[in-house]
This record gives structure tokens, sequence and C-alpha cells, in this order.
């Protein structure tokens, strides 16, 4: 290696490293970024408010609050992320090893203020962009986690929620899909309460959930969901703010109950349909009265 010598020029990682920067990702995702619920926990620790404001039955702006709160955590968690990764990425991989001590050769240490700011500019843009192969495949692992996170995270609020309020239920993530697949439940089914026990005793008095951020056209696999195991309906929990009457009417008709933010539920537009409920009617009225029948049994 001569200080003279230009950096190669990248245009996709080397087959040689793929496998290798691949489990770097998933090593350094797992270690650094922490799960839903270990941020739904914090967050409630640290904000006593939102724990109160439930009992009150003050649940859709609680939801929407911690929502935002939650998110902003994981983005500070995939920040140190992104440091470590490309930190390691260095230390672990021979191409952007190679790549930043030839530029690093130029022996910019010696150079003073104005002229070290802008030899440091120019170093950080050229390995960037030569090592650019690697940041777009940091992107596409943020990206493809954002999307799976963002109904994680929902997920994750709903059952605190659940346990705020003493309610007893069985989710795929507590007792395993095995359980559920054998009770026929495809994986659209997300939780039963009070229990799946009480599921297969009698159905009809259990509450079957699922949640979505986003219905958009979404909806209609839960419909399919309930055509296929014969469930006599579905909640379908959502963030989803535009949910049109149309739209609502047609979950009606496959029997899908919406739970939405109290002033989506009680617009103008869906008042009248009796398959939107908020939040708090779902939680405050229909959970207790099916967990009543299995107190009484």
């Amino acid at each position: 290696m001569t200080k003279n010598q230009p950096p190669p020029i990248i245009t996709e990682i080397p087959v040689d490293e793929q496998e290798k920067f691949e489990k770097l990702i998933k090593s350094c995702r797992s270690k650094y970024i922490r799960t839903s619920q270990e941020i739904v926990d914090k967050v409630f620790k640290e904000k006593p408010v939102y724990l109160q404001n439930i009992k009150n039955k003050e649940v859709s702006q609680s939801i929407l609050g911690l929502r935002g709160l939650v998110w902003n955590e994981y983005l500070k968690d995939e920040v140190s992320f992104n440091i470590i990764l490309m930190q390691k990425m260095h230390t672990t991989l021979k191409t952007p090893q190679h790549i930043l001590e030839l530029l690093v050769n130029k022996k910019i240490t010696e150079l003073k203020e104005k002229d070290l700011l802008k030899e440091v500019r120019s170093l950080c843009g050229e390995y960037a962009g030569r090592v650019f192969p690697y940041i777009y495949k940091i992107a596409l692992s943020n990206t493809n986690s954002r999307r799976s996170r963002a109904g994680k995270t929902f997920e994750s609020i709903v059952y605190k929620v659940y346990d705020i309020l003493e309610y007893d239920f069985d989710s795929q993530n507590k007792v395993g899909r095995k359980t559920f697949t054998k009770l026929g439940l495809g994986k659209k089914v997300d939780s039963i309460l009070p229990s799946v026990d009480c599921y297969e005793q009698r159905r009809n008095k259990t509450i079957i959930g699922t949640m979505k951020t986003s219905l958009r056209e979404r909806w209609q696999e839960v419909a399919e969901e309930i055509e296929r195991t014969k469930i006599p309906e579905i909640h379908l929990l959502t963030v989803d703010e535009d949910i049109s009457k149309s739209k609502a009417q047609e979950m009606a008709n496959h029997n899908i109950i919406v739970v939405a933010y109290d002033w989506v539920a009680n617009s103008e537009s869906l008042t009248s349909m009796k398959n939107i409920i908020s939040f708090e009617d779902y939680l405050f009225e229909e959970i207790p009265s099916i967990l009543k029948f299995w107190g009484e049994k």
C-alpha cells in the first residue's frame, strides 16, 4: 500500500463479504436495538402519567402519544446501531478497511485548523461514496426493520394496556404460533381474550384480535381469515385514521369489528356504523362483558 495508490471503486459488495456483512448487521441490530416491549416498558416507567390516563379511560390519546414516544426511542437506537455498524464494518470487512486506510494515509493529522476541517470533509464524503454499496445495504435493513417495527410497537402498547387493566389474554408471542395453528388459526390472529382454553370451549364468547397500523387493502386478509377459520367475528385494532364509510360497510359485511381512535369511531361519517368502535368502548365495555361471562362460569 502506497500513499498515492488510488482507492478502489466498487459498485457492489464483494461476494466473499456479503454473508459476513449480513451476519454483522443482524448481530448489531439484535445487540443495539431494544425490542418494542423493552422500549414500551421504559416509556411507561418514565412517563407514569400514561398509566393513570389509561386507567381513567383516556386511551385513544394515550396510544397516540405513546406511539410517538416509543418510535422516537427506536430512532435513537437506530442511530447508535448505524454508528456502531459503520465502525465494525471497517474493522471486520477488508474492503471498507482498505478504502479507509488508503484515504487516511494522506496524513491528515499533520494538517491544522481550516485545512484539517477541509480534508476531513473531503475524506468523509469520499469514504461514504466509495463504500456506498454497504451503506445502501444498511439503509435497506433499516427500511425493512421500520416497516415491521411500526406494527410491533402498536402491538406492544396494546398488550401493555391489557396488563395495566389486568385483562387475561393469550398472544402468539406468549404461547407460540404452534398453539394457534393447532386451533386452525393463522398468523393474522394476534391474540385471544381471555385465553386459548376459553376459545376451545366456546369461541363466540372470546375476543379474537388482530392489529394493523394501516388498513388500506390489508383488511381483506382478515376477511379471508374469518372465512377460512369460520370464527364468528374478529376485532381489528388499528391506528389508521383514514376509514371511509364504504370501507367500514365492507368490513361489517365480513363480521370485522374495527377498533379505532375515539375521534375516528365517533366522527360524523362513522358514528352510525356499529362495527366501528373506539378503544375506550372496546377496553371498558366489550372486553369486560366477555370476561364477566367467564368469571361467572
